[in-house]
């Protein structure tokens, strides 16, 4: 019995996920008047008076914020709550006119997403998530790479599958990792590819 409940409970925390949520407040210690986010906003513009008034942000997720719209200019917020834990800042935000969440909503789903890179920023630019087995034609060369289900991918730096294989794996149900040096082309899921 008790090794039935060990592994019930293990199983419990490895699928154990949250949908990604930011929550700005008018009032320090996330009180007073909010405004909640779960989408990804390229452009921001017509929340900017209030988001000028923010005092606090409470976040759950891996959450980046750019001064400019389409996730460019300067990153304002890049901040990362791991596993299940909601996190409460005391913190203004800076000019922001786009915001997203890395990765999907939903941080069980095994998952890579990349990115173009805007700038300094790696995380910045044009975003592309994949679910499926395999990934190539991104149309860009990546820069940053997001991990999220606790899964593992295989890169590659030839669009066929071909070349040196990089193996990129993270323990935490989300996770990041800078591949501006790697150039990689297409993706594999898993890292036993062959």
């Amino acid at each position: 019995m008790l090794l039935q409940l060990v592994s019930f409970l293990a199983l419990g925390y490895l699928v154990l996920g949250y949908e990604q949520a930011l929550t700005f407040y008018t009032e320090p210690g996330c009180v007073g008047t909010s405004l909640r986010f779960q989408n990804k906003e390229s452009d921001l513009t017509a929340y900017s008076p209030l988001l000028g008034e923010m005092k606090s942000w409470l976040l759950q997720g891996y959450w980046v914020a750019f001064s400019e719209t389409n996730y460019t200019g300067l990153r304002n917020l890049h901040v990362v709550s791991y596993e299940d834990m909601v996190r409460c800042y005391n913190d203004t935000l800076f000019p922001t006119l786009s915001l997203r969440y890395m990765g999907p909503l939903e941080t069980t789903t095994p998952s890579a997403s990349i990115y173009s890179g805007s700038g300094e920023y790696f995380m910045g630019g044009v975003e592309r998530t994949f679910t499926g087995l395999a990934a190539n034609n991104f149309g860009f060369l990546p820069k940053f790479l997001v991990l999220t289900g606790r899964s593992s991918w295989t890169g590659f730096p030839n669009e066929d599958f071909s070349g040196n294989a990089t193996c990129f794996s993270v323990m935490d149900i989300i996770g990041y990792i800078n591949i501006s040096s790697y150039g990689i082309k297409s993706l594999v899921q898993g890292c036993n590819a062959e």
